[in-house]
């Protein structure tokens, strides 16, 4: 420990003794400095000590040093993760539909990818346009609710219309949504009845639910008339054809 100063800075006393650290001290003075106090005039004063530096430096060397050893320690431990070899950005882009449509899928769900409703949209988009079922809905859905594109309701209402006629029950069902409210087409409750009946036929329960809502909202021979086209809707349902590879 270096020697004490002889005299007080303030009474000139040699009567000095080491001081206490306060919590309110300088983080300049707790790392190059020492606490000294006069037992005369109880005054409390700093000195350098030249040990703390030394010390400080030999404090962060071995942080640094343990810190470097931690981290070689786990990059050996944790294999980096690999990109899936499965994904088809290759195929994706040379206008394969089935591999717009997986990777459409994979950006919406952040699977293998970091979750991304752009660039979900964009390969939506680019599979629709092939005609591919699953993607014009997809694709009609984002329109719809504004993720990844701009909102556009009437954008919206044809792409999904497409797989409706094509028999998807999720966009039948949608469809019907629009129609009742009015959303990107004008309010048309027959044709909801319509469109709710013909996804209720494939098992969708809200459908269902939809359908028998409005039947007292229309007339008997609305009904009677939807009724009829559903049935010959059924039987002309036009098979997706991008829907095998």
């Amino acid at each position: 420990m270096p020697s004490l100063p002889r005299v007080c800075p303030q009474c000139g006393s040699d009567r000095i003794r080491s001081g206490s650290l306060h919590a309110h001290d300088g983080v300049r003075h707790l790392l190059l400095h020492m606490p000294l106090r006069c037992r005369d005039c109880r005054h409390r004063f700093w000195t350098f000590n030249p040990l703390k530096p030394v010390l400080l430096l030999a404090v962060v060397g071995a942080l640094i040093g343990v810190t470097a050893w931690i981290a070689r320690g786990l990059h050996a431990a944790i294999p980096a993760t690999p990109m899936p070899a499965s994904l088809p950005h290759t195929r994706a882009e040379q206008g394969d539909a089935h591999a717009q449509l997986q990777l459409g899928l994979r950006y919406a769900e952040g699977d293998g990818v970091i979750q991304n409703d752009k660039e979900a949209a964009k390969w939506f988009a680019l599979a629709a346009q092939r005609g591919l079922t699953e993607a014009q809905y997809r694709y009609g859905l984002a329109l719809l609710q504004g993720r990844g594109v701009l909102q556009d309701y009437r954008a919206a209402f044809t792409w999904i219309e497409k797989p409706a006629k094509r028999g998807d029950a999720r966009a039948q069902f949608s469809l019907g949504e629009l129609y009742r409210y009015g959303t990107g087409t004008a309010i048309d409750k027959a044709r909801a009845y319509l469109w709710y009946n013909l996804a209720a036929a494939q098992g969708v329960e809200a459908a269902a639910k939809a359908r028998d809502s409005l039947v007292w909202q229309l007339k008997p021979e609305q009904i009677a008339a939807m009724q009829d086209e559903a049935r010959r809707m059924t039987h002309d349902t036009d098979p997706d054809p991008a829907a095998h590879p």
